[in-house]
């Protein structure tokens, strides 16, 4: 009986030790095949404890921030990835319980996850990361065991900043074809009754005495002014319309030629464009083409008034699917005007293209703020895109797209 109750003992024992073994081996499988996933997981994650160290930190991660897991595991320096100094990230105030005061330290508003339960999301830009800054949106959950109790916290990041280069493109193109509608019908009555106005100051000066030079003189002022605002009337119907393109076949490289002989005549700027041998032609309205380069140029040399070099660089380009905000064509000549000139402020290049904003502290002719939305009015209609990039102090980059013709052959 004591033999028995012995062997029934040690087979318990047994039983229980294998358990055991079996419970470690299958906790660290499964811990084996979470680190799986989320190292294998394109999506850059980082998992922190209860005590706010990090546990994991995967190679999407390590990518994007430019650190090692080994130089962060088993810190609490996750902060690393997006920020310069110390501060808390989404997963730690979760961990904390200090949801309420996420609008301290986030720009954009935090909710709550409408998947996930106990987790949060917040859309955040973060200018450090990558050349221009990226567009993020973070989703931040607790971790919890099979019992229910927290050990810890997951962070998420996905990159949107192409989603939200998009929106911002149908957003400016949404708000500028509204403001173009009624430009045009404003600007079209606008240049009705100065014509009528023009007209009776051409009569009225023909009519005065040749001895009468006040009255001459006023009229002359008048008539000067009269014509600068017939111009500005006509710029309001090119940016409402396009201006109507003419559009026909057209070697670009000869067109870029010829604005730059012109716009660079007589200046202190240098340039000597790099533009491919069998550039494609395109489908094109030169004379509005022509104001936009011109235009492009324009600007460059006010950036540098102390003279300098303009790179104007002109190529065939198949975009596939890269650029979203282009048509369905994808071969495209993409022409770059680029100079070293003051640059634009991060927080201005969204709105540049915005008719009447100007970063010219002297308003003079020309300066009126509408030459940059009448060239995207322009290559709007023609199936194009023009975009900016700029650093303070480095200098301005314009990029722009026209749809291509590969195999077609300009008139002589």
């Amino acid at each position: 009986m004591q033999v028995h109750f012995l062997l029934f003992i040690i087979f318990l024992a047994a039983t229980t030790i294998v358990s055991f073994v079996y419970a470690i081996w299958r906790r660290r499988n499964d811990e084996q095949i979470l680190r799986s996933i989320i190292q294998s997981s394109p999506i850059p994650i980082f998992v922190i404890s209860t005590n706010h160290k990090i546990l994991y930190w995967n190679k999407a991660l390590e990518g994007l921030s430019n650190i090692k897991a080994k130089d962060v595991l088993d810190t609490d320096q996750q902060w690393r990835a997006f920020y310069k100094s110390s501060r808390s990230c989404m997963a730690d105030i979760i961990l904390k319980n200090k949801i309420d005061n996420s609008s301290m330290l986030y720009a954009g508003k935090v909710v709550k996850s409408k998947v996930l339960k106990d987790a949060y999301e917040v859309t955040e830009f973060f200018p450090d990361l990558g050349e221009k800054g990226k567009w993020f949106r973070i989703t931040s959950a607790l971790i919890k065991d099979s019992s229910g109790k927290v050990f810890g916290a997951i962070e998420t990041l996905e990159d949107i900043t192409e989603q939200k280069t998009a929106e911002e493109e149908l957003l400016k193109r949404s708000k500028l074809e509204s403001l173009g509608t009624f430009a045009d019908g404003v600007a079209k009555d606008f240049d009705s009754l100065l014509s009528a106005i023009l007209r009776n100051v051409f009569l009225a000066k023909i009519s005065a005495n040749e001895e009468d030079k006040i009255l001459e003189n006023g009229l002359a002022i008048a008539e000067r002014a009269g014509l600068q605002a017939k111009e500005l009337a006509h710029r309001l119907i090119t940016f409402a319309q396009g201006g109507f393109p003419v559009k026909k076949l057209e070697k670009v490289d000869h067109l870029i030629n010829e604005v730059l002989q012109k716009a660079l005549a007589g200046s202190n700027i240098t340039c000597q464009p790099v533009i491919s041998f069998n550039l494609w032609p395109a489908e094109i309205d030169a004379m509005q083409i022509k104001q936009v380069i011109e235009n492009m140029i324009t600007n460059a040399k006010e950036a540098m008034p102390d003279g300098g070099v303009i790179n104007v660089i002109a190529e065939n380009i198949t975009t596939g699917t890269n650029i979203r905000a282009l048509g369905e064509s994808n071969n495209y000549i993409r022409i770059i005007i680029k100079d070293r000139g003051v640059g634009i402020p991060r927080e201005n290049l969204s709105k540049i293209f915005d008719p009447y904003f100007t970063t010219k502290e002297k308003k003079e002719r020309g300066g009126i703020g509408l030459g940059l939305a009448i060239c995207d009015s322009i290559i709007k209609y023609h199936n194009g895109l023009i975009s900016v990039e700029s650093l303070v102090g480095v200098g301005t980059s314009f990029i722009i797209y026209l749809a291509a013709t590969p195999n077609g052959t300009p008139e002589a």
